[in-house]
């Protein structure tokens, strides 16, 4: 089968993604400008303070294929900007751990390489920068550290690097190391997909309009499609775009991106850092998010420190994609999880956060200086109740997989109530023809509609529907059957309509079962009404043929037969569930006697082409507001069909009312 990984590379064999890490004045900013030639502390305080606050975006083009090119997102480095950095590094190729050979390892150093590790970037390349300013000796220790916290995370060191800006020849190195770690590239397929973009920046440029800039995380698109905005089911037209920094017909996972947007989408709101594009409409919002969450090892208040133990309902900031929220974290399974320990975890956020399953995100804490732990989504729509209960685990577990196959079938085998398709394909960011992929080849499976359900459930759901229609037909035995409405209430666990009706529908099939009108009995069953029911009987149709054309109402019934009204109610649908009484409206019940009748009338005015309200009203001596229940009855009935002010007969009164 198709395979489609919710933690599938964001890169190609055309364009590579490389993010900076790092302490505050390790010399980020300066190894891209010596890299690409391009300055990215384009902010007026950034040149006045001589340090990165915003994220920086800069191109390296391969001067000998135009289709090729590194992006660099260079980021901020002061502990008071780390919001800003994880909006940068969460959709990334590669990031360059950036330590100055002066300082060596220091806080955000270690709090960088953590958000990174938190957000699986596991293609780190650390450079060490400054070397021409420290001791033989002083690089090597820098060095040595460096290699000890990579290792201390389990991340291998391909190359590390030693830079000097004043070297050329250093910068040379790595420049040409990255272009062999592009060349390296190899785009797993990762089958059909929505198109999705994180908004990092929205703004105007004159005769041109609203831009917004991001990672393409999923999908591709071009001029003149329709993507929707976040929490927002309104198109947005997609008027041109820019591709690593070039003009370009399309933008495709794993790409920095520039669109040009124009719509409907645009009036109520306009885009800002942290909302997503996205060719589906129905992209995901909720405050309740079920995920899984690891808890930061040997990082306290940014420093080497005793661990700290991440508790149950503990507050915390939540950064996912380019945006952030206050939230608090319930844990599932436990009260506590120590330092380094992962577990099932839901998310309460204080504002709504649009995500798709296999969305990773970071924590910090309640004063949001320091990050606390991070993790990946499980479902990013989950229920308000039961959120520890077994089979809730169950589900979720079944759900933290990177093959949406694997994912699916576990579901229906779990579900035995079915899995609403759109909204799998909703939450994982799936298309409906990736999700027929799976169902094509993941084996044998039945559907109704929107929903899916397993063989093995299917057979389960046949047979309690035929047990159940036993069991209606035991304690209903005046009732001709049950509706498929009626059948769905009694089931446990509880089943969707649709399903249900597919299931009658394939027991009719097979002959089990009979269905009449809106009901079904078993095919052995014969329903007779017992002796009260039939003297009851002749009290309401001796009544309702005396009362001739103006059937008597509900309450008049109730008073001849002195019953509550509810009861009344109850008897007459059994009747007309026999066949024996017609329900023409609430409070109105006629024998086919009397329809037969008044449907004459009809026929005769049909005829003289005169079969409107006021002539049926003064041809049947009927008054008018019963005139216009009984007309639009015979309509349902098909017996005629309203043009205008008038109506015509479809078929003989005597076929419809025998």
């Amino acid at each position: 089968h198709t395979r489609v990984s919710l933690h599938a590379p964001l890169f190609t064999g055309d364009h590579l993604i490389v993010a900076t890490a790092g302490h505050v004045d390790h010399g980020k900013t300066s190894l891209v400008r010596s890299l690409t030639g391009v300055d990215t502390d384009s902010l007026p305080e950034e040149k006045k303070r001589g340090l990165s606050i915003d994220l920086g975006f800069a191109y390296l083009p391969d001067p000998a294929d135009e289709n090729r090119t590194i992006g660099f997102v260079d980021v901020p480095g002061h502990e008071k900007f780390v919001r800003n950095m994880i909006a940068g590094v969460g959709s990334i190729s590669l990031a360059m751990l950036v330590v100055a050979a002066d300082d060596g390892v220091m806080p955000q150093s270690l709090e960088h390489l953590a958000i990174l590790t938190l957000l699986g970037v596991r293609r780190i390349v650390p450079v060490v920068t400054k070397t021409d300013l420290v001791s033989k000796e002083q690089l090597a220790e820098v060095t040595a550290a460096v290699h000890q916290h990579l290792d201390d995370r389990k991340l291998a060191v391909e190359a590390l690097f030693c830079v000097s800006m004043n070297e050329p020849a250093s910068v040379d190195r790595l420049r040409n190391y990255l272009w062999s770690r592009f060349d390296e590239n190899v785009a797993e397929h990762i089958g059909p997909r929505y198109f999705r973009l994180v908004v990092d920046r929205c703004f105007t440029v004159s005769g041109a309009g609203t831009v917004v800039t991001g990672t393409v995380l999923s999908g591709s698109v071009g001029p003149e499609e329709s993507v929707y905005l976040s929490r927002s089911n309104e198109p947005i037209r997609v008027r041109g775009l820019r591709t690593q920094g070039a003009i370009s017909e399309q933008a495709s996972a794993g790409q920095r991106c520039a669109l040009n947007i124009t719509g409907a989408g645009l009036r109520r709101r306009t885009p800002v850092r942290g909302d997503y594009l996205s060719a589906n409409p129905d992209i995901p919002s909720s405050r309740l998010l079920d995920a899984t969450v690891t808890v930061v090892s040997g990082m306290q208040n940014n420093r080497q420190q005793p661990d700290a133990i991440f508790k149950h309902w503990m507050p915390a900031h939540l950064h996912i994609g380019a945006s952030s929220t206050t939230c608090r974290v319930a844990l599932l399974q436990s009260q506590t999880l120590a330092a380094g320990d992962s577990g099932l975890a839901r998310i309460y956020c204080d504002k709504e956060i649009s995500a798709v399953a296999g969305d990773r995100f970071v924590l910090r804490d309640q004063s949001a200086k320091n990050t606390i732990a991070g993790g990946c989504i499980i479902d990013p729509v989950a229920p308000p109740r039961g959120r520890g209960t077994e089979r809730r685990i169950a589900v979720l577990e079944a759900m933290n997989h990177d093959d949406l196959a694997v994912v699916l079938a576990n579901l229906l085998e779990l579900s035995a109530g079915g899995v609403d398709i759109p909204q799998f394909s909703a939450r994982f960011n799936c298309t409906a023809e990736a999700v027929a992929g799976f169902v094509e080849s993941s084996g044998e499976r039945h559907q109704a509609g929107v929903w899916m359900i397993s063989s093995r459930h299917w057979d389960t759901l046949t047979q309690k529907l035929a047990g159940l229609l036993e069991q209606w037909h035991a304690d209903n035995p005046q009732l001709l059957g049950a509706s498929a409405e009626q059948l769905t209430k009694q089931l446990k666990p509880a089943a969707i309509t649709a399903l249900v009706t597919s299931a009658l529908d394939q027991l009719v099939a097979d002959a089990r079962v009979v269905k009449k009108g809106a009901v079904y009995r078993l095919s052995s069953w014969a329903a007779k009404l017992d002796d009260e029911h039939e003297r009851l009987w002749k009290q309401v149709e001796s009544l309702i043929n005396h009362s001739g054309r103006t059937a008597p109402r509900v309450v008049e019934i109730a008073d001849v037969l002195q019953l509550p009204k509810d009861e009344v109610i109850k008897l007459l649908n059994i009747f007309v569930a026999h066949g024996r009484l017609f329900r023409v409206s609430a409070n109105r019940y006629y024998t086919a006697n009397c329809l037969l009748d008044l449907g004459q009338v009809a026929e005769t005015l049909a005829r003289q082409n005169r079969l409107t309200v006021a002539a049926f009203r003064d041809e049947s001596a009927v008054g008018r507001n019963l005139v216009v229940e009984l007309l639009e009855f015979f309509d349902r009935c098909q017996f005629t069909r309203r043009q205008g002010q008038q109506r015509r007969v479809l078929r003989g009164a005597d076929a419809v009312f025998d």
